[in-house]
């Protein structure tokens, strides 16, 4: 066999498996959500019982969700495309608050793009369940723990405007806080898109620039 016949091997065998992860994940999330719609309480489901479902064991279950919520609402584990980090970075005149918040907006709806149930269906889980809409609003915190490790790179490595660099001991600490503000007005934004009629999370984009305008209109008058 040729070098370029086992590279073509490779690439099938690959993308073989990664078919068979997107059948086995989508199972596992289809199975329980309708283990939701059908309960009163979450806590009449368990993981054991979503798994039989599923056609998998609880240790495969575990591969795949952390918990029965996130295997509910369909939630991966966040984590930073390369081409939006690629593509991430900081010049002067950035507002830095404004431009983290709509990357963890970015990298939380990568984190939900494989959802295989309706959005409505969705929101209507969260309503029958509230503890849903409470790991939902969770799930912000591990996505702002995954994008402050790329803001803090970021940040050592921006020239400043006035040419004196921020002191490493720093960094760190700015990108927490900047994250940690980017994060309030993200949760501020998303919210009422769960309750305001004819809203969806397709309304983010715009609902997030005007909470980030108003952000700027009370810090800064």
């Amino acid at each position: 066999m040729t070098a370029a016949a086992a590279d073509d091997v490779r690439t099938m065998t690959l993308s073989h498996r990664e078919r068979k992860r997107v059948r086995t994940w989508t199972a596992i999330h289809l199975a329980a959500a309708e283990a939701a719609a059908r309960h009163t309480r979450l806590s009449e489901i368990t993981v054991e019982t979503i798994a039989e479902q599923a056609e998998v064991s609880p240790r495969t279950f575990f591969n795949y969700f952390r918990s029965k919520e996130d295997a509910v609402l369909g939630l991966s584990s966040p984590v930073i495309d390369d081409a939006v980090a690629d593509g991430f970075d900081f010049t002067p005149g950035d507002d830095l608050v404004e431009k983290v918040t709509f990357l963890l907006l970015a990298v939380f709806r990568a984190a939900a793009s494989r959802r295989a149930i309706g959005y409505d269906e969705y929101i209507a889980l969260m309503d029958r369940h509230p503890e849903l809409a409470r790991r939902r609003f969770q799930h912000i915190d591990d996505v702002e723990a995954v994008v402050a490790e790329l803001v803090t790179e970021r940040l050592a490595a921006t020239p400043p405007a006035d040419g004196a660099p921020m002191p490493a001991s720093k960094v760190e600490g700015a990108a927490d806080m900047i994250v940690t503000v980017a994060g309030a007005l993200m949760r501020s934004a998303l919210r009422p898109l769960l309750t305001a009629p004819g809203k969806t999370e397709a309304d983010a984009d715009s609902v997030l620039r005007r909470t980030c305008l108003l952000f700027r209109e009370v810090t800064r008058p």
